[in-house]
């Protein structure tokens, strides 16, 4: 019984060091666990405003992708493509990748005053847009776009087409959609810097054309074709011709993208033939960046050159009801071959956005200086935006 006694006592004493010894493991086990929580809390978080930094102006946050299936692996997140490459606002090809449901509308609303200080023209104010649009799937690959600006009765539709997307890199687009010529103009007009786009873009690029368009989408290349009617800007078709315009983007990175097109058609009544070739370069984004655009244009036996250089850079601010203070800067030239003073052009533009709550709305104020006297004089605009 003595002997019984001892070994359970000699047991205790050897087992008590063990326990103590296992209880501070799992101490410090808990400890190192609640670290690394910590740590990935941290990263989560850090990794988030990383994404809200880079997400450009006016977008809408990305939806969460769908959870995969039990034993199927998560898809990979695709690398953001450069600026430019987005240009043509092709609709997304996923039901789940739409910012609204199915149909979704849109509506762009522009109020714009105009003072110039050519005493022939007449200050006004006037309501620049009120643009609606529909967007939605008829079926798999299928989907259509219907763009209406009443404020333009006699030329009330914008972009309006159907979106074939059979192939993952080739969409066919049938209907009213821009001409693949000119960054600027393939820019939406609810994110351009500036109050209006450039002289330089409203007289050499064709905007909307009716006709068969082709996208054909890459990581780092952007490649268009279309053949069309002519049409907003360059309404002249009789059906005896065609236009035709190419575009090619090259974006190695995000913030950079470098491209051509090229655009050749005619006119009818009389007949002349038309020819315009552009390059493009972009750096940054909507918000903040640099970008230019060069024109070599022919109309019959008259030539001309044109290129603008814009700046804008969008200053934070910390106030609950502005979140940007965007200065920009522009200056524009355009050369022709009969050295008309009237129509030739060296023009500058000076002014500011203020920006509001999630990019949907700003107020513009652009100040343009005719830097050559001629027929445009000096002018100030302001143009209150709203976009929902």
């Amino acid at each position: 019984m003595r002997t019984i006694i001892l070994t359970a006592a000699v047991c205790a004493l050897l087992a008590t060091p063990a326990r103590a010894q296992q209880k501070s493991l799992e101490e410090e086990l808990r400890a190192e666990l609640a670290v690394m929580k910590s740590q990935m809390a941290r990263i989560e978080t850090l990794l988030e405003q990383l994404e809200k930094q880079r997400a450009p102006a006016g977008a809408a946050p990305t939806p969460a992708p769908a959870a995969p299936a039990p034993g199927q692996a998560p898809p990979a997140a695709a690398p953001p493509r450069a600026v430019a490459l987005n240009t043509p606002g092709a609709l997304p090809l996923r039901e789940e990748a739409y910012r609204k449901h199915t149909p979704r509308f849109d509506v762009l609303l522009q109020v714009r005053g105009d003072f110039f200080a050519d005493t022939a023209r007449n200050d006004t104010f006037f309501l620049r847009k009120a643009e609606l649009g529909v967007k939605g799937r008829i079926a798999p690959h299928i989907d259509y776009v219907l763009e209406l600006d009443p404020v333009r009765a006699n030329d009330a539709f914008r972009r309006t087409y159907v979106r074939l997307s059979y192939w993952e890199h080739l969409h066919i687009k049938l209907g009213l959609e821009k001409a693949p010529l000119g960054l600027e103009e393939l820019i939406s007009s609810a994110q351009i810097p500036f109050v209006d786009r450039s002289e330089v873009n409203n007289r050499f690029a064709p905007a909307e054309e009716l006709g068969v368009h082709l996208e054909s989408h890459w990581q780092k290349w952007l490649l268009q074709l279309s053949v069309s009617n002519g049409s907003r800007r360059q309404r002249s078709d009789d059906n005896s011709g065609k236009d035709v315009t190419a575009r090619a983007v090259w974006g190695p990175h995000r913030w950079f993208s470098l491209g051509a097109a090229v655009q050749e058609g005619s006119t009818a009544n009389p007949a002349v033939d038309r020819r315009r070739y552009n390059a493009e370069l972009k750096v940054g984004t909507n918000l903040s960046g640099f970008q230019s655009e060069f024109y070599r244009a022919k109309d019959a036996a008259l030539y001309s050159s044109a290129f603008y250089l814009a700046g804008f850079w969008a200053i934070p601010l910390q106030t609950e009801w502005v979140t940007h203070f965007q200065p920009v800067v522009r200056y524009e030239q355009v050369d022709r071959s009969d050295r008309d003073p009237l129509q030739e052009l060296r023009l500058a533009t000076f002014g500011f956005s203020l920006m509001f709550a999630d990019h949907r709305s700003k107020f513009q104020v652009n100040y343009l200086k005719d830097l050559r006297t001629g027929a445009r004089r000096d002018e100030f605009r302001a143009q209150y935006q709203v976009e929902f």
